[in-house]
């Protein structure tokens, strides 16, 4: 696929690729449409909405999954892949009630292990009002951050010659660049997996 039909497959279904790929790779994804942004392809407020809103979806569901259904096979292979069994419920718990912002930040931060913590956060029975209240904070910094750095980005490309043209390649090099990162992940776990850590 070349850059120019990357390129339009995102201008041409806009919002309805847009959502499916948060799912795949939100921080990278956010960025190339606050870079889309800048050249009036994409509406930044109301995508803004959909990367925050598809980020609490999860969180939520990830706290649900802790909470109500901790004894399932599901769950507890989310957890082991995680590290957090065993002991670690305690200390989860005690970070929880003594430092809750901490807690749901690092939660938040460990690029897949992210599910794991949450759910977490679910078994010990977190104050799901702070849980609700901090992930929305930590995901307005966070997509209100990438939205601004991709759209001056964009803009800084759009005021040079050949805009178009860079464009196409800035959207290629990003869904080349969530394919390597994929590839790596699946590698390690797998690497991991052999080796009986995860």
């Amino acid at each position: 696929m070349g850059p120019d039909y990357l390129t339009v497959l995102i201008l041409t279904y806009r919002y309805w690729i847009v959502i499916p790929l948060t799912f795949v790779e939100g921080p990278m994804v956010a960025l190339a449409v606050g870079a889309l942004s800048s050249f009036g392809y994409f509406n930044p407020f109301i995508a803004i909405l959909i990367f925050f809103v598809k980020d609490m979806v999860m969180d939520v569901g990830f706290y649900f999954l802790g909470r109500y259904a901790k004894k399932a096979a599901f769950v507890q292979r989310l957890l082991k892949k995680g590290g957090l069994v065993g002991e670690s419920t305690d200390k989860l718990r005690m970070q929880w009630q003594n430092h809750a912002w901490r807690t749901m930040f690092i939660s938040k931060l460990p690029h897949g292990f992210a599910s794991a913590f949450l759910t977490m956060s679910g078994v010990v029975e977190a104050p799901l009002g702070k849980f609700l209240m901090y992930g929305a904070i930590i995901a307005l910094i966070q997509y209100g951050l990438l939205f601004t750095l991709g759209y001056f980005f964009g803009s800084f490309i759009g005021a040079h010659a050949g805009a178009l043209s860079w464009l196409q390649y800035i959207v290629t090099g990003i869904f080349i660049a969530v394919g390597v990162y994929l590839v790596l992940v699946w590698y390690l776990r797998r690497r991991l997996h052999e080796k009986g850590l995860e």
